[in-house]
């Protein structure tokens, strides 16, 4: 097992060289190599469980691959904002919560702010600062810890569906800081318009491995439409070429198989372009929230999409061979 080493051959960023990683006997990644330097702006994309939060968590160090090396720049200072909630301390106070890391806070350009002004921008007041932390909702909490997590000096900002829970003004506070951010971001977030809003630049799971994609999520969308049309229309022409030959290599069984998957798989790819249009369409009046949602249902939808597609491509090899 390689570790994480740092090397002064970037100033700051990562690269991964040959990782794998294993869930038992699953292999969830093999042979990755990718790289996020400096001023890159990068999102991680895939379905559930197929490791981006693990991946996180090598590249900042707490967990190691089980093969391959992950190489750190010597002057890169991590942040990293994670799905689970941190463990806070109720008794203490929303100041000292923040002050017991740095009550002064140099600022990207070298000017200092005060804790209490900090605190201020992400919205608690003077009187909010004195609250205790027990008595603070759960999207307050958020809120703080996306504070501390972003204002001590990192240069390399890892966000782990930072998204979620946070309201719009709260939104709105995290963008514009990283639109001022002149650092690595690592996202993962399926919030395609924040993902719209910050990112350049794309990692997607693919099975096994992590191809690369220059653009933002929309921009991958529509890449991935074209190239689905395009797939449909050589295989319209092909079953138009040649006679069907379903009947011959498959049971009964099997032939009602395939023959329901391909209604079902009409079914989804209208309902995914379906929501894909109502998205591009309705782009400036949907609020933050709609478009969480309908983000996550497309998502769903494709994951169900590809598994059947995936199923009646088997059938119909089988069927023709």
């Amino acid at each position: 097992m390689d570790k994480k080493v740092t090397t002064d051959t970037l100033e700051y960023g990562v690269l991964t060289k040959d990782l794998n990683l294993w869930y038992g006997k699953f292999q969830a990644l093999k042979s990755v190599t990718l790289s996020v330097k400096k001023g890159r702006i990068t999102s991680l994309i895939g379905p559930s469980g197929c490791g981006k939060t693990t991946l996180l968590k090598m590249i900042v160090g707490e967990v190691e691959p089980d093969q391959g090396k992950i190489k750190v720049g010597v002057n890169t200072h991590f942040a990293y904002y994670r799905q689970e909630d941190e463990s806070f301390d109720p008794t203490l106070s929303v100041y000292d919560y923040i002050a017991q890391y740095a009550e002064v806070i140099k600022t990207r350009d070298g000017s200092k702010v005060s804790a209490a002004e900090m605190l201020r921008r992400f919205l608690f007041d003077g009187k909010m600062q004195t609250q205790k932390l027990g008595s603070l909702s759960g999207g307050e909490r958020k809120r703080l810890y996306l504070l501390k997590s972003l204002m001590f000096g990192a240069n390399f900002i890892v966000l782990d569906e930072p998204t979620n829970d946070l309201d719009i003004r709260t939104l709105e506070i995290l963008e514009d800081y990283l639109d001022a951010f002149s650092g690595c971001l690592l996202v993962v977030s399926h919030d395609r318009f924040f993902l719209d809003r910050t990112v350049d630049y794309l990692f997607i799971f693919e099975g096994t491995s992590i191809r690369k994609f220059p653009g933002n999520y929309s921009d991958y969308l529509l890449v991935k439409k074209y190239q689905k049309e395009e797939a449909e229309e050589k295989e319209r022409s092909a079953t138009a070429a040649r006679p069907r030959r379903i009947q011959k290599g498959l049971n009964y069984n099997e032939q009602r198989e395939f023959e329901r998957l391909g209604l079902e798989i009409a079914a989804l790819e209208e309902k995914i372009q379906e929501l894909e249009t109502g998205l591009t369409a309705q782009n400036s009046s949907l609020s933050h929230l709609d478009y969480l949602k309908i983000s996550r249902e497309l998502e769903e939808l494709q994951q169900d999409h590809d598994i059947k597609l995936q199923r009646w491509i088997e059938l119909s090899d089988k069927a023709d061979g």
